[in-house]
């Protein structure tokens, strides 16, 4: 879906979706396919915190070994890396370096400077196909959460993670003391106009609360979050979808606006202008999508 609003040059579409990140370890091969079609928009094949150290050569060799093999699910496929301030982040970059076949794109873990992800960016400059997700989970990370969302063009979206971050803060993983983290990552970047991602529900049995979760999320302006099992992906994308009464609306006010010529107008009651208009548009667009 593309449109043109009323203000020149501003263009609504639909973006390629990132509702759902499904993490599978990277020394796990035999879980990768079923990962893959699982349903979710992204897989992350991971080689940092699901993989233990005396592991991690061997997992890099598989996952290097499994990208240049014929896929053909719909889930894009990411890498992500052990941090590039360790060794073994070095590793993994130097493998990408190297490889003739790459992931869709890479999560760099444990962000805390712009630079580190432009450093990253430069490496892998001769794969210019490949996408970048950072993750900011610490404090200093959260300081500079808007100079690391505009660190590089090809930077697709920031990820949030909670559980590091709170393990940091001392606090929990409760609604209230995630709020203000939470906040401020998501107006990074809308101020970058790239997607924010939250992190984990780690109650696995609870199906309300996560979606209830991502409801909540979502109205901070989040569009995706990590899953870790597959079972939580329709959960995810419940939570996401526009409900019928957000749809009905988001008709209403397109429908409405535009027979105005885009005039600010009233729509059962409230007043409509061209940010509500717009913001009624990406409504349709999600529920197209």
């Amino acid at each position: 879906m593309r449109k043109r609003s009323f203000r020149e040059g501003v263009i609504v579409h639909s973006a390629s979706l990132f509702r759902s990140t499904l993490f599978v370890p990277g020394n796990r091969p035999e879980r990768f396919e079923k990962a893959a079609s699982s349903g979710a928009d992204l897989i992350a094949i991971d080689l940092e915190d699901a993989v233990p150290p005396e592991n991690k050569d061997e997992a890099r060799a598989t996952v290097m070994t499994y990208l240049p093999q014929p896929y053909s699910a719909a889930a894009r496929r990411f890498v992500r890396i052990n941090s590039p301030k360790t060794p073994a982040g070095l590793r993994d970059l130097g493998a990408l370096i190297d490889a003739t076949a790459i992931p869709d794109g890479i999560l760099i873990p444990m962000v805390a400077t712009a630079a580190e992800v432009q450093w990253v960016d430069g490496l892998l400059a001769h794969h210019p196909s490949l996408d970048l997700i950072a993750v900011i989970e610490t404090t200093e990370g959260l300081d500079n959460a808007y100079e690391i969302a505009g660190a590089s063009p090809r930077l697709r979206a920031v990820g949030f993670g909670s559980a590091d971050f709170t393990s940091e803060t001392g606090g929990t993983m409760e609604w209230d003391p995630l709020l203000y983290p939470r906040s401020r990552i998501a107006a990074a970047c809308a101020r970058h106009k790239i997607i924010a991602l939250d992190g984990v529900w780690l109650n696995i049995a609870d199906d309300e609360g996560l979606i209830a979760e991502t409801r909540a999320i979502k109205a901070l302006g989040y569009r995706g979050k990590i899953a870790i099992h597959p079972k939580q992906i329709a959960g995810i994308h419940t939570g996401f979808a526009p409900t019928e009464k957000e749809t009905e609306r988001a008709r209403k006010v397109v429908a409405a606006f535009e027979e105005a010529n885009g005039a600010a107008i009233k729509v059962d009651g409230l007043m409509v202008d061209l940010p509500l208009y717009e913001s009624a548009q990406r409504t349709l667009a999600a529920v197209e999508a």
